[in-house]
């Protein structure tokens, strides 16, 4: 299988403090998507980046799994950056009270199973172009209403905040693993183009920015019919084809009100 992939951070306009990071390994079958929390601990986008490095070659199919391979890999990250931390007593507080938060979703390819995981409120989505059908590792876009599970060197994972399973690769079968805000964006556009609006309508009531969000998305995509494939999907795997189509697609989208600020990471994968 093939990918593409693309990020930019929410800083303009220098776009310089993206704290997501990802990997591609087409050869291994090994896709993964990290989002670094800066508003937990500190070295967020160092800890997103040192997740998706050291991702392993087999999936995490169960909470064990994460918990093992977390245990067996932060304590290196830790002997990296506590040492840098010295002499600041703001920032090492922070750091051995706080530690480093991030999101991960993973997708491997075993055969013609594509085992995916999540932790956190990253998505990973199966669309077959064929039917129309997206499959979600969590649908309901609801899901993004509370803080998210972050995965921390300093503490275990939670099993309220993973989730793991697999779909069976079928021909045409398209993949993309998204941060969280591309995945809203995505979840939210399916839910009122597919006609199931009960989810979106609730979050809609909510005076948040998440509410605002869904106000947009219901006023925006009711009167399109069902033309996810046309207006969401595809636009999505075209802009993944350059830094400045990805840029300037994730701006309009903010622009139309569609999208939350926020770093911005997508990786599509297909036959």
């Amino acid at each position: 299988m093939r990918s593409r992939q693309q990020s930019v951070g929410k800083e303009a306009p220098a776009y310089s403090d993206n704290e997501d990071a990802s990997r591609t390994d087409d050869g291994a079958g090994i896709w993964a998507v990290a989002d670094g929390a800066g508003g937990t601990g500190i070295y967020a986008g160092e800890w997103a980046q040192y997740l998706v490095r050291n991702v392993s070659k087999e999936p995490f199919r169960d909470l064990d799994q994460l918990a093992r391979w977390l245990d067996n890999h932060w304590e290196r990250f830790f002997n990296q950056y506590q040492p840098r931390t010295q002499g600041d007593y703001l920032i090492g507080y922070k750091f051995m009270h706080e530690g480093s938060g991030a999101t991960l979703v993973t997708l491997h390819k075993q055969d013609e199973q594509m085992y995916w995981s999540v932790y956190g409120d990253a998505v990973a989505l199966c669309f077959q172009p064929l039917t129309g059908e997206l499959k979600a590792s969590n649908p309901d876009p609801r899901q993004f209403e509370s803080a998210p599970y972050l995965l921390n060197w300093l503490t275990p994972p939670q099993s309220k905040g993973f989730r793991a399973n697999a779909w069976t690769h079928k021909p045409g079968q398209q993949y993309a693993l998204l941060s969280d805000a591309l995945g809203q964006y995505v979840l939210l556009a399916y839910a009122v183009l597919q006609g199931n609006r009960d989810s979106v309508r609730d979050l809609a009531q909510q005076p948040t920015a998440l509410g605002s969000l869904a106000q947009g998305h219901l006023a925006h995509w009711c009167e399109k019919g069902s033309q996810f494939y046309e207006l969401v999907w595809e636009p999505l795997r075209t802009a993944l084809t350059s830094a400045d189509a990805f840029k300037q697609y994730t701006e309009q989208l903010q622009a139309g009100q569609l999208l939350g600020a926020d770093d911005y990471t997508a990786i599509f994968i297909e036959d």
